[in-house]
């Protein structure tokens, strides 16, 4: 997929988290589309036209989340740890990723009905 920062930029125009793309210098912008492709591309999506155009959005989408979220959550888990709690008592449970990278839940959902036959869900 050719990555056009315009078309990009345009469907964050109206989107929840559009502080969070236009907060974010170009360079972080690219970087955060080749990273979220990159993932978005491990996965066993078919290859059909609807697939294509729901792979457009769940890579816009799986973007914005790196962006949003950093990847504190992520290192944890790499090093091992299974769940976190606070000093203020909240706690978080991590479990394994379904296709070994953390998803963003608008590009799952955006995926919605694209995996290919026999990909686990």
């Amino acid at each position: 997929m050719n990555i056009d920062l315009t078309s990009v930029n345009n469907y964050f125009n109206t989107h929840l988290d559009k502080a969070t793309w236009t907060a974010a210098a170009d360079d972080e912008k690219t970087a955060a589309l080749s990273t979220a492709e990159m993932e978005i591309n491990s996965l066993p999506i078919s290859n059909s036209a609807l697939a294509a155009s729901k792979r457009q959005i769940a890579v816009y989408e799986q973007a914005v989340w790196r962006l949003r979220t950093g990847t504190r959550r992520e290192d944890l888990q790499a090093q091992g740890v299974k769940s976190v709690r606070n000093p203020s008592g909240v706690a978080e449970t991590y479990g394994i990723p379904t296709f070994g990278i953390p998803l963003a839940p608008r590009a799952r959902a955006a995926l919605n009905g694209c995996m290919s036959l026999g990909a686990i869900r």
